[in-house]
């Protein structure tokens, strides 16, 4: 298992805006010795970023009420990896990822992602006032969905914080 954090925006030696997917260093809000293998760029709609993964860039959004992922190459409306709530209630989704189904499932701080019956991982945050998204992920999932999956997390995560505050 490999712990991904998604620290703020200018930590990680990156620019003012962008974020740096870190895999491994320490369980703290900017990954301490952690390798930096990726990079998210949110838009000005929090649902919307830019990932650059392995020289490639990566268009993340709400697409028709589901949140994708597409290469920017691809055209708009197409999607490559997609999430789909199922329940409204308990905030459960269903993953694809390039023909990965993988459903997810938990709470406001925690949750654990599944993929035909065994555990792919978990993830959840670093931090109260300004949570930082962290998943540990089994070793053999490939870096564009750990991507995408920590930017789930982390639209998740602004979701119930916005709900909350409402």
């Amino acid at each position: 298992m490999t712990r991904w954090t998604l620290p703020a925006p200018g930590e990680a030696g990156m620019d003012a805006g962008v974020r740096a997917v870190v895999a491994g260093g320490e369980p703290d809000k900017v990954a301490s010795g952690g390798l930096v293998v990726a990079t998210l760029q949110l838009g000005f709609w929090r649902e919307r970023a830019r990932a650059v993964v392995d020289g490639a860039e990566w268009v993340f959004g709400k697409e028709s009420g589901d949140l994708g992922a597409r290469l920017s190459v691809d055209p708009e409306g197409t999607t490559r990896m997609r999430a789909v709530r199922t329940s409204f209630w308990t905030s459960r989704h269903d993953v694809d990822l390039e023909g990965v189904l993988v459903q997810v499932q938990g709470g406001a701080r925690n949750r654990v992602w599944t993929s035909d019956g065994a555990t792919l991982g978990t993830s959840g945050r670093v931090g109260f006032w300004s949570p930082v998204p962290t998943l540990e992920l089994r070793d053999d999932v490939p870096l564009r969905h750990v991507v995408f999956l920590l930017w789930l997390e982390h639209t998740f995560t602004r979701r119930n914080q916005a709900a909350a505050a409402a």
